[in-house]
This record gives structure tokens, sequence and C-alpha cells, in this order.
């Protein structure tokens, strides 16, 4: 609760300084058991796909909810309707849309579809790492790189349903052929977001 309510608190900052922003909640640890459930249950990929998807869900009526009158009432399902709370100038809040599409997927269509210039990934680690720094504490923070780069980082990983490592390669695809710069923070450190809007270098940068 308490990381949730700064991440929050940075959010509403960030409108409050006149960003236009739109929000789409991943499913965490809450749907990997979930996935995991429905796989050991017999369920085919496309029904482990959307158990995340319904976690997702529920994530992002959290975040509304939070939010108050500054979200788009509704948890937004499909990208015209993203269009559409934008345009009524209320924050879209999403979780997963489609399944086979992680939610970093989404937002990066969400990105390319609201012409967004920057995509910031908040998630459980502080930037993007050579080795992963749970396990190796001496892992060097890469500070940028290129989509190309990212791309054969990630390419040899297997992209099962809530496993997505960094960015999986659709979003890496949409990104790059849109040229939307990703910034990847700790969500431990929301006030990373602030930092960000006064040009302070935080996170990885990846373009």
């Amino acid at each position: 609760p308490g990381r949730f309510n700064r991440v929050i608190g940075s959010i509403k900052e960030v409108h409050r300084r006149g960003m236009s922003l739109a929000i789409v909640t991943g499913g965490s640890e809450i749907a990997r058991k979930y996935i995991e459930a429905v796989r050991n249950a017999g369920g085919s990929k496309y029904m482990q796909d959307y158990a995340g998807i319904l976690v997702t869900r529920l994530h992002a009526l959290l975040t509304i909810s939070a939010l108050g009158d500054l979200a788009y009432p509704k948890v937004v399902e499909s990208y015209e309707e993203v269009a559409l709370a934008a345009s009524m100038n209320k924050i879209p809040v999403s979780g997963g849309i489609h399944p086979g599409y992680s939610t970093d997927a989404v937002a990066a269509i969400i990105a390319e579809r609201l012409n967004y210039d920057t995509l910031v990934k908040m998630t459980g680690v502080d930037g993007i790492y050579e080795e992963d720094p749970r396990r190796d504490p001496e892992a060097k923070r890469i500070e940028e790189l290129s989509y190309d780069l990212l791309e054969k980082l990630v390419m040899e990983k297997s992209y099962d349903p809530g496993r997505y490592e960094l960015l999986d390669i659709t979003s890496i695809k949409i990104l790059r052929r849109s040229s939307i710069k990703t910034i990847i923070l700790s969500a431990d450190e929301p006030m990373a977001l602030i930092d960000l809007l006064e040009g302070k270098r935080v996170g990885s940068l990846v373009r």
C-alpha cells in the first residue's frame, strides 16, 4: 500500500504539472500465480493470458479509484476508448487488452495511438542491467542503449504468459517504429518520475 500510494502521488504531481499521460497496469506476482493455477488446471495459453488480463484490469480499477476525478471512470478496453478518454482530458487507465500481448505492448500501442514521445516503465528494478541485479549484486546498470541492442538482449528469452522481462519483442518493434523513447524506472522510487520531468538522468533510457 505504501509504494502504491507513493506512485499515485507522483502521477498526480505529473498531471498537476500539465503533462498528458495514460497508464497501463501490469499484473505482477498476483497475475503469475493465477496464470500458473490456470495452467495447472489444464487451461490453454489463451486462457492463461486471459486470466492475466483480468488481474491487470483489477489493478487498473484500483488505480482509477485512487486517482478519482483525474481518471476516466472505467477501465479502458480498447485503443479507441483510450483516445476517447484522452480527448475528455481524463487519464486513461488500462490493463491488458488482447491475449497474446503483454501490458508493455499495450502501453507501446497506446503511446503510439496518442502520439506520445516517451513511455515510462515502472518495474522492480531501477533500470536495465547487464545481468539480473536481484541475482547478481555486482551487475552494472546500462544508462542508455538502443532498441536494437535491447532486442538482442531479450531475443533468446521465452515469453510465456505473465513473464515478460524488460520489454518484449512486440513492444520493442512498436516503440522503435514510432521513435518513442522508453525510460525504465523503479516503482520503489516513484519520485524519479518528478526527477525525470525536471530533466534529471534517472533509470535507463532506450531509444
